[in-house]
């Protein structure tokens, strides 16, 4: 799961939601709910998560792509969302996760094209860009085929 979309809110009435789409979360939450990770022991809130693209953290274009396609696809439904109890202010996000690049270059820069903006934008949801370290494989990797090269 490269690219998530997170959908969650205090009054959110998340079960509504789910039962009025055809949409399939990999994760469902409600207020009350234990927690396992983290700090917080009780869930505050109610929510839902959806895995939008399975692409690696190294194909930033091909997770733009998919998620694209997933919210042209799943539009009507997803507009839907704030009808279930969501407050203007609890935007539904969705997280680009990716891989850090930082360690090869002095800037690292994303481009969000215009189709991408404004299907995200008509539908009042947010956009994250979660930078991850590489692989500690991948930069072994890496080194060994620039000495083999030198």
């Amino acid at each position: 799961m490269s690219c998530i979309l997170r959908i969650d809110g205090i009054d959110f009435r998340v079960d509504d939601f789910i039962k009025s789409t055809d949409l399939k979360p990999y994760r469902i939450y409600r207020k009350g709910d234990k927690i396992k990770i983290g700090k917080k022991k009780i869930q505050d809130s109610n929510g839902c998560s959806f895995d939008l693209s399975e692409t690696g953290f190294k194909d930033f274009e091909q997770q733009k792509k998919d998620v694209i396609e997933y919210l042209n696809k799943n539009f009507l439904q997803l507009n839907t969302v704030y009808s279930f109890g969501l407050k203007n202010d609890e935007n539904p996000t969705i997280d680009f996760g990716i891989e850090n690049l930082m360690m090869d270059f002095w800037c690292q820069t994303e481009y969000l094209d215009p189709k991408l903006l404004k299907l995200v934008g008509n539908l009042n949801f947010g956009i994250e860009i979660s930078l991850y370290r590489p692989n500690p494989l991948d930069i072994e990797n890496m080194e060994l085929e620039t000495d083999k090269k030198t």
